[in-house]
Formats: C-alpha cells, structure tokens, sequence
C-alpha cells in the first residue's frame, strides 16, 4: 500500500513523502479520515526533542532525520493481519499510539487502537485521542460542586477542561493564556475569568479573584516551567494541582511550597495509565461529547490536506489563532 505521509526533514522543515507500508501479521490498515497535530507535534518540528531521543516516552522509535510523524487520527479499517482477531475491515478506530497518522492511511496493532463509539462523527472521533485525554483529566481532577478552578494554557485540551469543570459544577472557571483569541472562545463556552498573562500578572489576578486564597484546583494545561510554577503558586492550602501537558525537559520546581502547604499533585494523562485503564476510561470520557455537553467543533480553527502539510504546521506553530489544526487526506 503506497501512501503519503507527514516527514520531518529539519527543524522546522516538513513535507509530504510517498513510501510504502506493508501490512504485518498482527497490524490493522486503517483509510484515515482526519488526524490531528498536537502539542507534541510542534515541539518535535521546532527541534524541542525529548531526552534519550523520545525512547523513555510513548515515541516507538528514537527520533532521527527523516522521522515521519503523528499520533492523533482515526478512520475506517481497510485490511488486518491473519493474527488480528478483534478487529475487522469497516470498522472505525481511533489511534492511540504515536503511529504516524499524519497520512493518508496508517497502520498499528490492535493494542493502538479503540473502536469509534455508535453515533459519533469521525471528525470528533478522528481526534478521539486529545478529546479523551482531556476530558478524562477533567473527570480525575477532583473538581467539586463550588470549587474555584485556575487553567494555565486554553489551546484544545484546556478549552475543553474548562467546560468540563463548569459541568461539574465549578463556581468559577478562570483561564490564563497570553492570546485573547482564546480567551475570548473560552469565554462564549462558559469560562467565567479570562486573564491574558501577558498583559496583567497572572498570579496577581488569580490571587485578586480568589480573595487571596489561591484556587481550590489548578491545572497545568501549557506545559512549561513557568506555567508549571504558577500553578504551584496559584492554587491555595490543601488544595489540587493537576499535570496534563507533556513536558519533556527537567525543569525547577517549589517543591517546599508542595510540602508545606499539604498540596494534592495528580497527572491525568489517559495516554500515560496504561491500555487497560484507557479501554475502560475512552467510551466513558467521550461519552460528554456524544451527548453534546462539550463543544468540540469551535475548537477545529484549521483544516488542510497532506499536501499542504508544511503549511499546517507553520499555522500550528505560529499562528496565535490556532487551537486545533487538523489533516485530511488529498480528495481525488
């Protein structure tokens, strides 16, 4: 099966590339609908790469020129190896594994795949992955009826993580990012404060709308240092701090104000629990976007075919209006 697929070439430098995939004894073929570019995505294509090459993370191969890329998508099976028993040509799946998806169809085991849930569209099934991740972060975060609720980052995952905490009955919802674009969708999907860190000192104003107190749960959702430290300096006494984002560098942390103040620290990644707890957890956590109690469609600003894939990524990258920028394959 020829295909075309996303490649990094350099820094800051993809195309598309025709190769061939052959299918393995044990591997599904999967005709993508749409695939997604993630967080991680762009920090591989700006030459942000994980320590060991991305080996002691969920990346598959060690991360070396030309390195073909991408792991949110989904579509409908189109072959299966002898040895696949529990899924079948016509089924549609959702990738859960850094298996290239940035293609015209993409192939992976069993094990890297979740069947699509009955009724849902596969251009919300198609991102599956990052709306999963997020929600689930939202239903571990340990939200309550009452709580005040601090999000650090509003790009796909923590837009969504703030409708979440409104739906579980957060009386407030503060979102911190340094676009107002953002902010300003936050803000028609329900987010109640919108504080743009680069015009006012974020922590300044989460102190000011919080009496001092510091929020009851605060969730890292922009997955730098600085943000991670705000975080820990944002949330109050006993209080909720929750890790999302892939951060992929050491970075310094307070750790005495964690000891001191009797903070609760919890990561969320579904991705990172293992298959098991993501098989049971994914229909559960995609099941608030079947009954439409999240809005998923707002969050798709872009959209461009394979062919276009270099100039995806530079609007991923570098457009501030970007939230989810999403891949589909060359329409004959």
């Amino acid at each position: 099966m020829k295909t075309k697929s996303a490649c990094l070439t350099g820094v800051n430098r993809v195309e598309p590339r025709e190769r061939e995939l052959t299918v393995g004894p044990d591997e599904v073929l999967v005709k993508t609908h749409l695939a997604g570019i993630c967080g991680s995505d762009k920090n591989l294509y700006q030459g942000i790469i994980p320590p060991s090459g991305g080996l002691n993370t969920e990346m598959r191969t060690a991360f070396a020129y030309p390195y073909f890329i991408g792991h949110e998508g989904g579509g409908t099976v189109v072959a299966v190896g002898e040895k696949v028993r529990d899924l079948a040509v016509g089924d549609r799946v959702i990738s859960f594994g850094w298996i290239e998806t940035l293609s015209d169809y993409f192939k992976g085991k069993e094990e890297d795949l979740e069947r699509v849930p009955e009724g849902m569209d596969m251009d919300l099934a198609s991102l599956g992955e990052p709306i999963g991740c997020a929600v689930f972060s939202g239903l571990m975060s340990k939200i309550q009826l009452g709580d005040v609720v601090a999000i650090f980052g509003m790009g796909f995952a923590g837009q969504i993580m703030a409708q979440v905490a409104k739906a579980k009955g957060a009386h407030k919802v503060i979102g911190v990012d340094v676009v107002d674009g953002k902010l300003a969708l936050a803000k028609t999907l329900g987010l109640d404060d919108a504080v743009n860190g680069a015009k006012e000192d974020p922590l300044k104003k989460v102190m000011e709308l919080t009496g001092g107190l510091g929020a009851d749960v605060v969730v890292d959702m922009a997955g730098s240092a600085d943000s991670v430290n705000l975080c820990s300096a944002a949330v109050r006494h006993n209080g909720v701090m929750v890790f999302y984002s892939w951060i992929t560098q050491d970075i310094t942390v307070n750790l005495s104000r964690w000891h001191n103040n009797s903070l609760e620290v919890i990561n969320t990644g579904l991705v990172h629990h293992g298959i098991r707890q993501r098989t049971l957890w994914t229909p559960l956590a995609l099941r608030p976007v079947l009954q439409r109690q999240v809005a998923i469609e707002p969050l798709i600003t872009h959209r461009f075919p394979i062919s276009r894939v270099a100039e995806a990524f530079d609007v991923a990258a570098n457009d501030p209006a970007a939230i989810k920028v999403v891949i589909e394959p060359d329409r004959m």
